[in-house]
């Protein structure tokens, strides 16, 4: 326990804390039960039910008969909550630190953390909104809160244990119809700009891949755009999914060049079509009845 406790400090981010799932314990559940550690690419929801069930685990075998009687069964009654709540698998995410694992005590939507859910079940939700009214981001260690402190000494957890099970978010996954979109379309626009450059350069007969660059370079374009529109006119979005928000420069980017470059196919490919040179060789008869050979030629400007 004491060990663990080296890896909080008194500010709210710390290198550790930015990246694991637990400011106290680090990613030692993981680790723990899967014998590797997460990665960047690792299920949010499995990294955070291992923790809880991990964390559950130790202070289930914690000694506590130093405990009364009363502590000793809010003690139970709160891990029993806390198992309950693990089991649900709903939680909340992080949109407002972009990169980093934060803890969030009620999400925009409503979710709330373990340690929130905890105070939520036996003091009601709204000491638990007015506790994220001021705290929302904070490690429990660092929150300098009466309210808090007075639950804490009635639960028969310590603040150090409630910090352990206090687990830190990532940001809200990528919506997997604009990845599936943005896949797709990208594919196509990539395609299209190489056949395009080739067009431009060497001629084409065929409208086909500018005129097809046209429709799916609009459409990244718009998907891309959404992305912007929908934030501006959410005043809840303080900082949006910073992973869509790369997606949806993609979008704009790659859509954007698509467009451009199909508008330059066509216009170029129109132009040489408009200025195309045409002969032939034909005979015909002389006054002295000789036979002549003439050559037609025709440039159009």
């Amino acid at each position: 326990m004491v060990a663990a406790t080296l890896f909080w400090s008194g500010g709210r981010h710390t290198q550790q804390q930015a990246s694991t799932v637990n400011a106290l314990l680090g990613d030692s559940s993981f680790v723990h039960h899967f014998g590797y550690m997460p990665t960047a690419t690792t299920d949010e929801d499995l990294r955070i039910k291992t923790h809880l069930a991990y964390v559950e685990q130790l202070l289930r075998k914690k000694e506590i008969s130093g405990l009364s009687a009363e502590q000793q069964a809010m003690r139970a009654h709160l891990l029993d909550l806390l198992h309950d709540y693990r089991t649900a698998g709903v939680f909340p995410r992080n949109y407002d630190y972009p990169g980093e694992r934060v803890p969030c005590f009620i999400d925009k939507h409503g979710n709330i953390c373990a340690v929130g859910y905890l105070i939520e079940q036996t003091a009601g939700r709204a000491i638990a909104e007015q506790i994220n009214a001021s705290h929302q981001y904070d490690y429990l260690l660092a929150m300098n809160s009466e309210v808090v402190d007075a639950w804490v000494a009635g639960s028969g957890l310590s603040k150090e244990e409630c910090a352990m099970i206090q687990p830190n978010y990532s940001g809200p996954p990528i919506d997997p119809n604009i990845a599936l979109a943005t896949a797709l379309l990208g594919g196509a626009n990539l395609s299209l700009n190489v056949i395009n450059t080739l067009q431009i350069a060497n001629g084409a007969d065929s409208q086909l891949a500018p005129v097809l660059g046209l429709y799916t370079g609009t459409a990244a374009l718009l998907l891309g755009l959404n992305d912007f529109i929908v934030e501006y006119n959410d005043p809840n979005l303080n900082a949006s999914n910073a992973s869509e928000r790369t997606l949806a420069m993609l979008n704009v980017g790659l859509g954007t060049t698509t467009v451009m470059l199909s508008v330059w196919n066509l216009t170029v490919n129109k132009t040489r079509t408009s200025k195309t040179t045409a002969w032939n060789m034909y005979s015909y008869q002389t006054a002295d009845q000789q036979t002549g050979v003439g050559l037609h030629w025709v440039k159009q400007f």
